[in-house]
């Protein structure tokens, strides 16, 4: 069996892909934690199923798109449960989904959060206090002024504020 640049797209694709009629294509080959999305190796370079599959079923994939699922499977290749996206379609894509790891989530819940909702509380005290100036608030919890300002106005906060 051929392997690496002997190999077309195809042929690498074909051996590891699960193809179920009217279903998702499920990926029996490498399939990493994470991102999650099967894969193989293909003149030397790694490829993604479901990218390999958008290009042999449909052809070339154009700059700056992205192969979603419609499914949302990231192991599955069926042609028919993907469609192209760009930047601001994938992350509504993904919004839609409930997937994205910050849109829409506040305080502790948005993975980007640094700090949790009691330290925000405990901020947002001694900012309204006033005794301490921002400044050194931002020090002691390793964030910046301007943040402070933010929580103390209550214009960014921690869901329990």
């Amino acid at each position: 069996m051929a392997y690496g640049p002997k190999q077309t797209l195809k042929e690498g694709f074909e051996k590891f892909v699960i193809k179920t009629p009217d279903a998702c294509w499920d990926w029996s080959g490498c399939c990493p934690e994470n991102p999650g999305y099967g894969q193989f190796r293909h003149e030397g370079k790694r490829e993604r199923a479901h990218r390999a599959s958008w290009i042999i079923h449909f052809g070339e994939i154009p700059n700056g798109m992205f192969v979603c699922h419609k499914c949302d499977n990231k192991r599955c290749s069926n042609p028919d449960h993907l469609f192209l996206a760009d930047v601001k379609g994938n992350n509504l894509d993904c919004l839609k989904k409930g997937r994205h790891p910050t849109m829409g989530k506040k305080g502790s819940e948005n993975i980007m959060a640094k700090l949790s909702d009691k330290e925000a509380v405990k901020i947002r005290n001694l900012a309204v206090d006033g005794s301490i100036p921002q400044h050194k608030i931002a020090s002691e919890y390793n964030v910046s002024q301007p943040l402070v300002s933010l929580i103390k106005r209550k214009i960014l906060r921690g869901n329990a504020l």
